[in-house]
């Protein structure tokens, strides 16, 4: 079997495992805890009760988790190069006054679509397509998570939880009565076990993106800013070692982590003159603060832009959180998204329908981060990008 065969097989493996382990639960905890347990020998209406909430609570987070699968990460549309040399070539996109860059100056550059990537972008091998603000492969449920999925995923996971918050619950509260001749039913023991293990790896994971979504990052920012202080660590190691043994060096400081500086780019236009500022990975560009972050993640289809500042009022926060906590009610959210979507690919063709895209899809950053970036313009701390010397023969 070569491995990408057996890399869509543990995709498909996977998932279909959690299902089966979710069919066994629901045995444990509705037929020998409920039924056998508190139907016969406490009350009926607990044990109806502990069915309709575990049934729920598994409904709402198989749709979700349908949801999660059929609407996808956020597929990235296929955008031409951008004009850096500002020469008015029509069929490319022009040069916005920002955008993310690597240390030359250069936009980033997918080599697998054959496109321009933009902001927050990554390729993602499980689905072959550059994902929008990409966040993470889940191999549990087995799809990447990014700009239209993301909400879907929060919510797969507050309800998932809520099943073994219930399970845990209920099999505590009876467990007691129903030990016969100093012996607990054994599989009581599984649902401890289970409601336990799912308990804390759901409540660390959300409690994460609750981080994430506070400060608008993503699994990917996380990653990079520990290699950023695992690689600092390693090096400070090395420097203070310096001019000891080999051996001794191996134990003090050992094999090199990927090399990650933290540093990152962005290209601004500045008057008649483009320039480089050098920001680091823990800046957070895309941050408009906690209260905005999740307006924009529940009700304006988890993009930055697209609203008034108007629009950010305490009880569009409010309502953000209810429809997080109710199942469904953002579902007029999305349609209203995809409507938007639908109105911009309807209304334009060509290079002027790519530029559309890439305005909706686009990242505005904060302007904490703006006030960043022209401080550090004003104190020099910047450069030309190297294509506009190399173009005016400059070195």
């Amino acid at each position: 079997m070569t491995v990408d065969a057996w890399f869509k097989v543990r995709l498909f493996i996977i998932p279909l495992g959690i299902v089966l382990g979710l069919g066994y639960l629901n045995f444990a905890l509705n037929y020998s805890l409920g039924y056998q347990e508190i139907y016969i020998h406490h009350s009926h209406g607990v044990a109806i009760t502990l069915w309709c909430l575990s049934g729920l609570c598994q409904v709402i987070s198989f749709v979700y988790w349908g949801l999660i699968l059929y609407v996808g990460p956020g597929k990235s549309p296929k955008f031409p190069l951008f004009d850096i040399y500002q020469e008015g070539n029509k069929d490319i996109l022009p040069l916005p006054d920002l955008f993310f860059c690597d240390k030359f100056g250069f936009p980033f550059y997918d080599s697998h679509t054959q496109s321009l990537r933009i902001e927050r972008s990554f390729y993602s091998k499980y689905v072959g397509y550059n994902v929008l603000k990409f966040d993470h492969f889940c191999l549990w449920i087995g799809s990447s998570i990014g700009l239209t999925n993301y909400l879907f995923f929060m919510k797969f996971c507050i309800w998932f939880l809520s099943f073994f918050i219930i399970m845990l619950v209920y099999v505590s509260r009876y467990t007691k009565s129903s030990i016969n001749s100093g012996e607990i039913n054994h599989n009581f023991i599984l649902l401890y076990i289970m409601s336990g293990f799912w308990i804390l790896c759901i409540s660390a994971l959300f409690i994460s993106h609750v981080l994430y979504v506070c400060q608008n990052m993503t699994t990917l920012d996380d990653i990079s800013i520990k290699q950023k202080i695992r690689y600092q660590r390693w090096k400070n190691r090395r420097t203070e070692n310096e001019g000891k043994s080999g051996e001794q060096l191996h134990c003090l400081a050992p094999k090199q982590p990927r090399k990650e500086k933290g540093k990152r780019y962005v290209s601004v236009k500045k008057d008649n003159i483009r320039l480089v500022v050098e920001f680091d990975v823990t800046e957070c560009p895309f941050n408009m603060g906690w209260r905005r972050n999740w307006i924009n993640l529940v009700l304006n289809g988890n993009r930055t832009k697209g609203k008034d500042e108007q629009y950010y009022t305490t009880f569009r926060f409010i309502q953000a959180m209810v429809v997080l906590a109710v199942p469904f009610a953002e579902i007029p959210f999305e349609l209203r998204r995809r409507r938007a979507l639908s109105d911009l690919e309807s209304n334009a063709n060509g290079v002027e329908r790519k530029i559309a895209e890439f305005i909706f899809y686009s990242n505005e950053v904060s302007p904490e981060f703006l006030n960043m970036i022209e401080d550090k313009i004003e104190k020099r701390e910047c450069y030309i990008p190297s294509y506009f010397l190399a173009k005016s023969g400059l070195k």
